[in-house]
């Protein structure tokens, strides 16, 4: 019988392991989930009772906090090293026994690099790892659960299946909603594709309501950095099931769907009534759902050598004032870079990279297993440089992503890589991007280099 098995160590990972184990028996049954604490009755013999439940599992989680790998005994020995510590009994018991085994990192620190493990664990250093923060569990959460049905589909079918409910066939009960949507793809005919989309874009479009996010009352200086990242957070939880949808549906290339992705964008460009007394900050902030919901596309777009579509979703795309998406998103109308480099958790970045830096770690959450590792961070460059040109060719430059502080160093590494983009036979300019004049890319290029070393010298 298949099943997942928790492993963590005390004293490190506590926190996330509970919630992990909650979050899978829910979609699983308390039944498909080993967590030693629980899994093993009173009076059991315990080093029995962990390797007969290891065996029986399909996957390991080993999740692994700051402390997992520096921890030490009484006597000031690491942990990792004994060969009878059941962190590690447990991993490689895992390896030897077939699971596949997955590093699950918590709070942001660095993957694991061989040097750091013993012999009998270096191997975990080579495992594609996910990552879980307690600031936002609600999206990891559920994207590992989304993983795991993917990867092993027989955890649901191992499940006892509910009653069908009278909206819901019962064999919906069985699968992912994004292996559902995945599925909806691979059919002949688009239909389903466009109502899970735009019904899970009306779901979010409900959440952003006045009483969630208002946009007045009074705010002291001192107040703001910490609401307006909290303001921002919610809008990145809020959009995360549908983001998630628009990354494997435009990554799929599928043209079929491309109506759908620009009225997706003109849905969420859409202005809310402004009352005379609403504070400037949070008007901006507004624009954050949107601003995620075109990155997604056109990084999206860039992945899967779409340009058109990232042409189309920016340039040809607008407001109701008829603003194109370019100009009505630009960084800095968004999140004031005053504002960006005080907020709590992006402190140390530089004012104009903050949100972009911000943006890009929220992206590698929504792109995981859709476009990843390095794939997603060149994705991501390039979109961002392809947008400050099309920009700089539409009129006065206005933003600059991340990216641009690296241009005197590695030019020639993000410009090289965009030059099959950037010539007259390209999706791009064909789309009608630049004039179709590639003496326009130049002129672009150009007025980026001088821009940066304005804004970054």
């Amino acid at each position: 019988m298949p099943g997942v098995f928790v492993n963590y160590r005390t004293g490190d990972g506590e926190w996330a392991a509970a919630l992990v184990k909650r979050e899978l028996s829910a979609r699983f049954g308390a039944g498909q989930v080993f967590y030693a604490s629980q899994s093993i009755r009173l009076g059991e013999d315990f080093s029995r009772e962990i390797l007969s439940g290891l065996r029986r599992c399909e996957v390991l989680l080993a999740l692994i906090g700051p402390r997992w790998i520096a921890a030490v005994d009484r006597e000031g020995v690491r942990r990792l090293d004994k060969a009878d510590d059941w962190v590690r009994r447990e991993i490689t018991e895992a390896f030897q026994c077939g699971l596949r085994v997955i590093p699950v990192l918590m709070d942001g620190i660095a993957p694991l690099t061989e040097a750091d493990l013993p012999d009998a664990l270096k191997r975990l250093a080579r495992c594609q790892y996910l990552r879980i923060h307690h600031r936002s569990d609600d999206l990891d959460l559920p994207r590992l659960v989304d993983e795991l049905v993917e990867l092993v589909p027989e955890l649901l079918a191992a499940k006892p299946s509910p009653p069908p409910r009278a909206d819901r066939p019962a064999e919906g009960e069985l699968r992912s909603p994004v292996t559902e949507f995945r599925q909806a793809l691979a059919e002949p005919v688009g239909q389903t594709v466009t109502d899970r989309v735009q019904a899970a874009a009306s779901a979010v479009l409900d959440l952003l309501t006045e009483q969630r996010y208002p946009a007045t009352g009074h705010l002291d200086v001192d107040e703001l950095p910490a609401e307006l990242e909290k303001r921002l957070t919610g809008y990145e939880h809020d959009l995360a099931p549908l983001l998630r949808l628009v990354a494997i549906g435009v990554r799929s290339g599928d043209r079929r769907h491309d109506d759908l992705w620009t009225a997706l964008v003109e849905r969420f460009l859409r202005p809310a009534p402004r009352d005379r007394a609403a504070l400037d900050v949070w008007v901006d902030a507004a624009a954050y759902p949107a601003l995620l919901l075109v990155y997604v596309i056109g990084v999206a777009a860039v992945a899967s050598g779409r340009e058109d579509l990232l042409h189309r979703v920016l340039c040809r795309t607008s407001d109701e004032r008829g603003t194109p998406a370019l100009r009505a998103l630009a960084l800095r109308n968004v999140v004031d870079p005053r504002h960006a480099a005080a907020l709590p958790s992006w402190a140390g970045s530089p004012p104009h990279q903050a949100l972009s830096v911000q943006l890009r770690q929220v992206l590698s959450r929504v792109f995981f297993n859709v476009v990843d590792g390095d794939a997603f961070e060149w994705a991501f460059a390039d979109y961002e440089f392809l947008r400050s040109l099309l920009e700089l060719h539409d009129g006065a430059f206005s933003s600059l992503g991340e990216f641009a502080v690296r241009l005197d160093r590695v030019d020639d590494v993000i410009r090289e890589r965009n030059l099959a983009r950037l010539n007259a036979d390209s999706a791009l300019l064909r789309a009608g991007a630049f004039g179709g004049d590639p003496g326009q890319v130049a002129a672009a290029w150009q007025e980026l280099r001088q821009a940066t070393r304005t804004r970054y010298s």
